[in-house]
């Protein structure tokens, strides 16, 4: 989403075959309830950031917006302690999901989402998208590889809806909308069933199909085809080491200088970050077939 103004490994292999046969749903299914279990096993979650909702145009109550934003929040903001952003305000959109780089007149990041009434598993899916830039730095920078911040963002998405699921199983926002989580769970299954390019991702691999697409991504970052594409394969990643949400907070850490590859732009991600996710950027080069060491 424009937020200005608007592998090799085995284990690839084997997911691929997942994929392909239609096994892939029970084999997301026990990864995602597992990492949801590991997540949930320490303290209390942390509140997300101060926001606050505007309630007009989606005709639906401020506090059931705020309830299903403060859940969808918490499934990424508890990776992230000690990180301090900017109080943001939801607001109705009418062209599509958006967080704004320029602050509102009250210092506020603003974002739109472009849904109404119930559909709380559409909320849920914006939301974590545009949260995941503010993760991300809400870099205004326009440079060619923001197409991979958007892959993020789109993983974030799907992982967020598919730990809700599992959340409001125990711990709903209000108990009547405990039966809920099923439609949740189905909203992520059906983004990731219409994935057409998933087929391609495993029948070439992460880094041929980057390689085949890379001309349109440095063009449209925003692909959705492509971008969904390759994050149901990352979507593996961070349901496996969901701690690793942390790393993208240094994605945008120093500016892209001019005509940076993809390479580069990695391996100046792994050089900002902590020692304990460098491990973990390298698995993702490795995904796109790049070698940052």
């Amino acid at each position: 989403m424009d937020h200005g103004r608007r592998v090799r490994g085995d284990w690839f292999w084997r997911a691929a075959w997942l994929l392909c046969s239609g096994a892939w749903a029970f084999w997301l299914a026990g990864v995602a309830c597992c990492a949801a279990a590991e997540a949930r096993s320490g303290d209390a979650d942390p509140a997300i950031p101060t926001f606050r909702v505007e309630a007009d145009g989606f005709s639906a109550s401020e506090a059931d917006i705020r309830a299903v934003v403060e859940s969808t929040g918490r499934e990424l903001w508890r990776f992230f302690p000690g990180y301090r952003i900017e109080p943001f305000v939801i607001m109705r959109g009418r062209g599509g999901p958006v967080v704004l780089f320029e602050r509102n007149s009250c210092g506020e990041i603003v974002i739109q989402l472009d849904t109404q009434r119930t559909y709380w598993s559409q909320y849920a899916y914006q939301f974590a998208h545009e949260f995941c830039h503010i993760l991300c730095g809400l870099d205004e920078d326009t440079h060619k590889n923001k197409w991979f911040e958007e892959t993020l963002c789109e993983t974030a998405s799907l992982f967020a809806l598919r730990a809700m699921a599992e959340a409001w199983a125990d711990d709903p926002p209000y108990p009547h909308w405990r039966e809920f989580r099923h439609a949740l769970r189905k909203y992520a299954d059906d983004v990731i069933a219409k994935r057409d390019g998933i087929r391609e991702t495993h029948g070439r691999g992460m880094a041929s199909f980057y390689l085949a697409h890379q001309a349109e991504l440095e063009q449209s970052p925003g692909l959705r085809e492509l971008n969904g594409a390759m994050s149901i394969v990352l979507l593996r990643l961070f349901e496996q080491q969901p701690e690793h949400w942390e790393a993208v907070r240094w994605l945008n850490a120093s500016g892209s200088p001019k005509g940076e590859t993809f390479q580069e732009h990695l391996r100046r991600w792994r050089d900002a970050a902590p020692n304990r996710h460098k491990p973990f950027i390298r698995r993702i080069a490795d995904l796109y077939g790049i070698e940052i060491d």
